[in-house]
């Protein structure tokens, strides 16, 4: 599996520049007034702490409320239908921001960071990621800036200590492209098209994952199976599959949803979170779905179970400013007060994602935890409807990336399914009332479990049916 994320964030000097800036290194100046301030918190949480596993968790929760909450403001829909971004990217970015902000904005962007009752914050992310790259994730990050802007000597140095973004003047939209192709190796190319003249600062980060399942899936094995779209509608998926695969399935009756996790080789897994037919859909569970205590219920003994797994290739790409700003961040693209980072005032003009996923026999990882609500016992799990996925650091439990897919084959045209009134589908729309009793039944004791594998994204922010008639219906084909 493959995964990819670049989070691109660019700056606009609302004064205006010359267009005579000089070429060369971008000048750099040191605040006087801010040296006591950087002193206290180096000494209170620098000088080599160690901070402890429940310090690196607490911050994984703080990304994944993140995550959870931009997904909520990113619906899907028949124009797109399938939703990717990495929650530690965009944490990353908008960390990185706080640094050179001040004031009202610094205490708006670690409250929508879910940091402000966090203490030592920056160290702490920053410190995950020499952790990251232990486990298939590689992060990647850059300061452009364009030559004359003056820039703060403290925010340079306090990015590259914290974030290990090193500051790069700022030539050419192909310098950028070039990078941004190079650090997500290959995935995501001419990600922009041009830069506005006025652009001075652009923070991007790209991140990377590639892992490999614990248990692969045999190509030889992988056919063609239905992916149902709604009680009437399906497209045709390539269906990776396993007669005898080792999965930790969770029915959990709260999100009336099977809940399953795959492990890769390395200290990450893939997440599944597939709602039950006639009991809601993606946008309804999202608001109630905790990762970190799916992880905490999750058996710690794997089942032996018949998986079937789409493989497919999915991109994503999305200007962010809509989503931020019904987020609580609008004023970040209107007056923020970013004096930490310059003199002369900044604003966000853009925050761009690009994202793929790539769901292949080699790849997806999983954790367990022990199980406190009752774990009936699946034959099968089919990822054959709509279903929200999330790839975590197991030992922080960071959702490194999340998604919803509601049709992975988005390319082909729907057809009609040849019984619609039984298929054991689930539409990402109003669920159905007219649902049988006997088939809720039939469900909560047999409905297939699906699995997934993480992907491929690229994220960027910038500144101015039941299980036997599922069988019956694979059968047919």
């Amino acid at each position: 599996m493959k995964l990819c994320l670049l989070l691109f964030l660019l700056c606009l000097c609302c004064l205006g520049l010359t267009e005579e800036l000089s070429p060369g290194v971008p000048d750099v100046s040191k605040p006087v007034d801010e040296e006591e301030e950087m002193e206290e918190e180096v000494l209170s949480c620098g000088g080599g702490r160690a901070f402890s596993p429940e310090d690196r968790r607490a911050i994984g929760g703080a990304i994944e409320r993140l995550g959870l909450q931009l997904l909520e403001k990113l619906p899907v829909g028949p124009q797109q239908p399938n939703v990717i971004l990495s929650p530690l990217s965009l944490a990353l970015a908008l960390a990185q921001l706080t640094l050179g902000a001040r004031n009202e904005t610094e205490k708006l962007l670690l409250e929508s960071l879910h940091a402000l009752n966090l203490p030592c914050y920056h160290h702490i992310l920053g410190g995950l990621i020499p952790h990251f790259r232990n486990t298939s994730l590689e992060v990647a990050a850059r300061m452009y800036l364009r030559p004359g802007f003056e820039v703060k000597l403290s925010f340079v140095e306090d990015s590259l200590a914290r974030y290990q973004s090193s500051p790069v003047p700022l030539v050419s939209v192909e310098d950028v492209n070039q990078w941004v192709e190079n650090a997500t190796n290959g995935h995501i190319s001419n990600f922009m098209e041009s830069i506005p003249h006025n652009v001075v600062l652009m923070l991007m980060n790209a991140v990377y994952f590639k892992g490999a399942w614990q248990t692969q899936f045999d190509p030889l094995v992988t056919s063609k199976g239905a992916f149902y779209l709604d009680d009437q509608n399906s497209v045709s998926v390539d269906m990776m599959k396993s007669a005898q695969y080792p999965l930790r399935v969770l029915n959990d009756p709260e999100l009336e949803s099977q809940v399953a996790s795959f492990p890769f080789k390395g200290n990450t897994s893939f997440l599944i979170v597939m709602p039950l037919l006639g009991r809601g859909n993606v946008s309804s569970v999202l608001p109630r779905l905790n990762i970190s205590d799916l992880y905490r219920r999750l058996p710690r003994r794997p089942t032996y179970m018949q998986v079937n797994l789409p493989k497919v290739k999915l991109q994503y790409r999305k200007e962010l400013q809509e989503a931020l700003t019904s987020m609580g961040l609008g004023s970040l693209f209107s007056g923020p007060n970013l004096s930490g980072i310059s003199d002369q005032p900044l604003r966000v003009m853009a925050v761009r994602h690009a994202s793929t996923i790539e769901l292949s026999e080699e790849g997806v990882e999983a954790s367990a935890t022990t199980a406190v609500t009752s774990m009936r016992s699946v034959s099968l799990f089919s990822v054959n409807s709509p279903f929200l996925f999330a790839l975590v650091d197991d030992a922080s439990l960071t959702p490194l990336f999340m998604g919803i897919v509601t049709n992975p084959n988005p390319d082909n045209d729907p057809m009609l399914n040849d019984d619609p009134g039984s298929n054991s589908t689930m539409s990402d729309q109003p669920a159905m009332e007219n649902v049988r009793k006997g088939d809720l039944n039939a469900i909560h004791n047999n409905r297939p479990c699906n699995e997934m594998e993480p992907a491929e994204g690229s994220h960027m922010m910038s500144c101015s049916a039941p299980a036997g008639e599922r069988e019956q219906l694979q059968k047919k084909k």
